[in-house]
């Protein structure tokens, strides 16, 4: 078989085996959870034709990747309001697949006696050839990184740092002018994630959807309590995303402390 034989035969199983997971889809609900096998390394877009019944309602789409034993890897979330009411509109997340995934669960929810209809949804994997501009207005590359140190005990800082498991140092925001340390921070922080907080991980001025990369502190560390640890695969997972779009650049972080 030839090599362009293999590589059709391996993308129509792919395309069965989306389909299979896919399945027939339920007229509404307050969450539609899909679930699907992923290659490691290759991105897939998951995109929904949706609608709610009321005006702007929040609409977040979120990740979960898994080993093959189950085990958490790691998250995004993609918050969104949806114009209306009942108007249809196409909602999309990106999943990329780090090593040792295995699968990706996609869920599209609202909060609650919100209405939520669908009608489409598709699983397509996507290459990234277009400009940076491109890549974030089609949201097909983490806009900020969000780091969930709840439970910890983190403190508030004006620089903190985040290393990994191994000692390597991830953030510590080195480039940043004084004055923009002054004003803003390096870093913001939140209880839970809102359309405010959000906005430090959003490019530029103009209105677009954000998509974080979402990980989890392991403990808190430095003196001050003020940096994190997260685990090597986490920090695998920022440097290869920012290889297409540097948002470490952009000082766009988040902590979410209690």
């Amino acid at each position: 078989m030839t090599h362009t034989s293999n590589k059709r035969a391996q993308t129509f199983i792919l395309c069965m085996l989306l389909i299979a997971l896919v399945g027939a889809l339920p007229a509404s609900a307050q969450e539609l959870r899909r679930t699907f096998l992923l290659e490691v390394g290759a991105r897939y877009e998951v995109s929904v034709r949706i609608r709610t019944n009321l005006e702007n309602a929040p609409t977040l789409a979120s990740v979960y990747i898994h080993t093959d034993r189950g085990q958490y890897l790691r998250s995004t979330q993609l918050s969104r309001g949806i114009s209306g009411p009942n108007q249809w509109q196409d909602v999309s997340v990106v999943v990329t697949a780090p090593p040792n995934a295995h699968q990706a669960t996609v869920v599209f929810s609202v909060p609650e006696g919100v209405e939520l209809e669908w009608d489409e949804v598709n699983i397509r994997r996507v290459e990234l050839d277009m400009d940076a501009e491109e890549l974030i207005r089609q949201g097909l590359v983490y806009t900020g990184l969000i780091v969930d140190a709840r439970g910890l005990g983190l403190q508030r800082g004006m620089s903190p740092r985040i290393y990994s498991e191994s000692g390597q140092l991830i953030y510590a925001g080195v480039t940043a002018p004084q004055s923009f340390i002054q004003e803003a921070g390096i870093a913001s922080y939140g209880q839970e994630l809102t359309p405010e907080l959000l906005r430090r991980i959003q490019p530029g001025q103009d209105p677009i959807k954000v998509s974080p990369l979402v990980i989890r502190a392991l403990e808190v560390t430095d003196s001050t309590e003020t940096g994190v640890i997260i685990s090597d695969v986490d920090a695998d997972a920022i440097l290869s995303a920012l290889n297409t779009y540097d948002f470490l650049a952009q000082y766009s972080v988040i902590f979410l402390v209690d």
